[in-house]
């Protein structure tokens, strides 16, 4: 099964209960968010679903700024060289800042970056072109090995959660190559073109082009199937013990952000994750609420981390 941090879980459980918002920490300036990747994906779609909402909370303009690039980093990097004002955020994939925390001196997320909340949980899924001779996993491991190193396939970059699931394939007998973009977005264009032969990605991108017929949906990589889309089989029916865990967003600060602005931010957040109607879009998008607030989300982002570590370590996969 995959493992899910026990904070996530009780994160879902209380997505609900948005905090009050404290007023007057946070200048009435306009807020820049950060995406730290490309425009039409995932994380750009729940970003601006948000924006509208996080506005109103705050009482002031939120402005969308992509930075896509090296799964997440120029975005992160942008970020924690700002001033620590509660002006600039950064939404990201923060199990890719995660991983990247990993390697030994590197760029860490609760130490470069102030963590101040999550907000959604993604469903990851294996996508294919829609001429690929393959319709399961089962298949696909099947021609992979028949065809060793003439797959391709696409990820948010190197370090990524997909390329990291895409790594697990491996271990499967898939020898594919790896092809990272600045997001899962241009993936997803590269992959309608027939310029790659697959993608991991999240099912918020894939649906809309599976449901043209332009892609396949092979699994999506999760224990069970999703509720949303009970037909697209769980890649754990076809390769037991797959261990690859979620993938969620979050909101993140420069170093040195006072605890009360993280306060008045994260309650921001949660005010605008509980509201019904951005609920509702986001569970249309094949994603969950998913907020943990500044004092749980530290610990939420170290058990990720530990839980990718273990998938490293098991697959034997070298972080460049």
């Amino acid at each position: 099964m995959n493992p899910v941090p026990c904070s996530l879980l009780a994160a879902l459980a209380c997505a609900g209960l948005a905090p009050r918002v404290p007023a007057q920490e946070v200048p009435a300036k306009p807020v820049r968010v950060v995406v730290a990747y490309a425009p039409g994906g995932a994380v750009d779609l729940t970003a601006r679903l948000m924006q509208p909402l996080l506005s109103e909370a705050l009482g002031a303009p939120v402005v969308v700024d992509n930075r896509p690039g090296a799964a997440g980093f120029i975005g992160a990097e942008f970020v924690s060289r700002a001033a620590p004002d509660g002006t600039t955020l950064l939404y990201t994939v923060g199990a890719d800042l995660a991983i990247r925390g990993l390697k030994p001196g590197a760029f860490d997320s609760t130490r470069d970056l102030t963590p101040i909340a999550s907000a959604v949980a993604s469903v990851s899924c294996v996508a294919a072109r829609a001429s690929l001779p393959v319709d399961s996993i089962g298949e696909l491991i099947d021609y992979a090995k028949r065809n060793p190193g003439k797959l391709s396939y696409g990820t948010a970059g190197i370090g990524s959660t997909q390329h990291l699931t895409g790594e697990r394939l491996k271990q499967y007998g898939a020898d594919m190559v790896h092809v990272p973009f600045k997001g899962v977005a241009p993936a997803m264009t590269a992959l309608v073109a027939g310029e790659i032969d697959l993608s991991v990605t999240n099912l918020a991108t894939a649906l809309p082009q599976l449901r043209q017929g332009k892609i396949k949906v092979l699994a999506v990589t999760q224990a069970r199937r999703f509720e949303g889309a009970r037909e697209i089989p769980a890649i754990e029916e076809a390769l037991p013990g797959f261990d690859v865990p979620i993938a969620w967003y979050g909101y993140f600060g420069p170093p040195g952000l006072p605890r009360a602005v993280v306060a008045r931010l994260a309650a921001a957040i949660g005010k605008s994750l509980g509201a019904p109607e951005l609920k509702e879009k986001i569970t249309e998008a094949a994603m969950s609420v998913a907020f943990t607030g500044p004092e749980q989300f530290p610990g939420f982002i170290r058990e990720t981390a530990d839980a990718y570590g273990k998938v490293i370590k098991a697959a034997g996969i070298r972080l460049e």
